[in-house]
């Protein structure tokens, strides 16, 4: 009861829900959706509509009624919209926030065998049987899987390149390595006083830095997961079966079946704990506290911060305008990535956002149909992306763009993100350019062994729960630099893992992947 008054509270103090409907003047056969978006209103959302309505509407029979959640807001409102059953037609969620928990509770509707039937050739010819699968939840396809490339981007620094270029680091500021990196590091400690060198966030530390290359990691069989925590699985030399798993913090006794470069946890996670404790002079001492590290770069108060690529665009105009005289320079962190080599990332397949209909709406075939007008051809795509060509954008070729003096900017990853609808801002640095087009193509992925697999926790949430509580209370200080002895701290904590329920965790793992290896073996 307590639960349902919280809720109820919410939704009538809920104040950053933004509704844009364009229904008034529907013709007599069309149909009117309802979607639950997150994020702002688009500026200029309403001339987009209006030429959607003279084209895609007339096309599909379909117009859309939209209403936008403040990203902070979201993950209530998706809470309280599908658990009351509410009357949306399109919801977005991902694997952090519902869809593992909705997907196994009859909220959202099977999507494989509709997308397969016939109906909507543009989704299926965009959506390979393969591609939904490895997006399944419980056993089937519950969202479409929207996503940019085949991974959660290529892990970048974004730098201060003029200071790089002022004291003589990397060519003509260019770095292209961790030692260029650490030089420009210490050049920023030594001699910008007003500077902290590394811009860094409490939640996420020193993020993608120094971690081990997973594709080097898979050709040995392992496969880094989260397990409860962070696991790595070793597999047979067949990748047919599990031969153990063994979390980061175990003792070396544990890691005996690993090969033996990894038995002391120095190449999985020891080397990297010491490192950021090395570099933590790099950064602010309050680090833990911080919640947002680009700005420290647009105010003169950082001269670097780690990221992805996908960020570029919009990073770049930021600096810009904030720092003029200044130069925004990009350094790749993995060595294979840098030199865009093939198969040098490993992907499951696996999207981080998803589209997903609810089981009650009655009006399935038409949120198929507006999904498969937007994934038909460019021309539809682009408009719901990027806004009217020749208002808010020019293409450049086929895959290319220039954004016009508009500020229309829709989140694509909510709704049209796709590695075959793609344009690159044409404005960008042509080495951008071709880092971005590296990550579209399939062939720079190597394909992990447990590409669509979940790891399903139903039946053991008490011990999911008490391991995320104990694992919580060390992960932030590691991952900020502010332990001394790093290692021995994270494997006492390992330890109290295990003294509260671990291994069944684990053991639980360790049935479910063997399961998923032989029903891939059968197939």
């Amino acid at each position: 009861m307590n639960f349902i008054i919280k809720k109820a509270a919410f939704i009538i103090t809920f104040s950053a829900v933004i509704t844009s409907c364009f229904s008034c003047a529907k013709a007599p056969n069309t149909t009117t959706i309802r979607l639950l978006m997150p994020g702002e209103e688009p500026e200029g959302w309403e001339r987009i509509m209006s030429k959607y309505e003279e084209t895609g509407a007339q096309e599909t029979g379909v117009l859309l009624d939209v209403e936008w959640v403040a990203l902070s807001d979201y993950n209530d409102r998706l809470d309280i919209s599908m658990i009351g059953a509410e009357n949306y037609d399109l919801v977005f969620d991902a694997p952090h926030k519902k869809i593992r928990t909705f997907s196994s509770g009859g909220i959202y509707m099977p999507l494989e065998d509709l997308i397969s039937s016939g109906n909507y050739p543009n989704l299926q010819n965009t959506f390979s049987n393969e591609l939904l699968e490895y997006n399944y939840y419980n056993g089937h396809c519950y969202g479409l899987p929207i996503m940019h490339a085949y991974s959660s981007g290529i892990s970048c620094v974004y730098y201060r390149k003029d200071l790089a270029k002022k004291y003589g680091i990397g060519a003509n500021g260019q770095i292209n390595s961790y030692s260029e990196y650490e030089k420009f590091l210490d050049a920023i400690l030594a001699n910008e006083d007003d500077i902290t060198p590394l811009g860094i966030t409490g939640n996420r530390g020193f993020y993608t830095l120094f971690r081990t290359d997973e594709v080097e990691l898979a050709k040995d069989h392992i496969l880094k997961e989260s397990l409860g925590s962070t696991a790595y699985v070793l597999l047979d030399d067949t990748d047919s079966y599990v031969v153990d798993i063994i979390y980061e913090g175990e003792t070396d006794e544990r890691m005996a079946a690993f090969p033996e470069k990894y038995r002391d946890g120095a190449l999985l996670y020891g080397s990297r704990l010491s490192t950021i404790r090395e570099w933590s002079k790099y950064v602010e001492d309050d680090s833990v506290n911080r919640t947002e590290a680009w700005y420290m770069i647009t105010d003169g108060l950082a001269a670097s911060m780690v990221d992805t690529l996908d960020t570029h665009d919009s990073k770049l105009s930021q600096f810009s305008q904030a720092l003029p005289d200044a130069e925004l320079g990009v350094f790749i962190i993995n060595d294979n990535v840098r030199l865009r080599k093939p198969e040098a990332t490993l992907t499951k397949m696996m999207a981080n956002n998803l589209v997903c209909i609810p089981s009650w709406s009655k009006k399935s075939d038409a949120v198929l149909r507006f999904l498969d007008w937007i994934f038909a051809d460019k021309d539809n795509h682009d408009l719901i992306e990027l806004g009217i060509e020749g208002e808010d954008w020019e293409a450049v070729g086929d895959d290319k763009y220039i954004p016009l003096d508009t500020s229309y900017h829709f989140p694509g990853y909510a709704l049209t993100w796709n590695p075959d609808f793609v344009r690159i801002n044409a404005s960008i640095d042509d080495e951008i350019c071709k880092y971005k087009t590296y990550e579209l193509d399939i062939d720079s992925y190597y394909k992990s062994p447990l590409s669509g697999f979940t790891f399903d926790t139903t039946e053991i949430m008490s011990e999911v729960t008490a391991i995320s509580v104990i694992r919580t209370s060390v992960y932030t200080a590691l991952e900020n630099g502010v332990v001394d002895d790093p290692v021995n701290t994270l494997k006492e904590n390992t330890a109290r893992c295990y003294e509260n329920g671990l291994e069944t965790i684990r053991q639980e793992a360790i049935s479910q992947i063997n399961d998923f290896l032989k029903h891939k073996k059968r197939k």
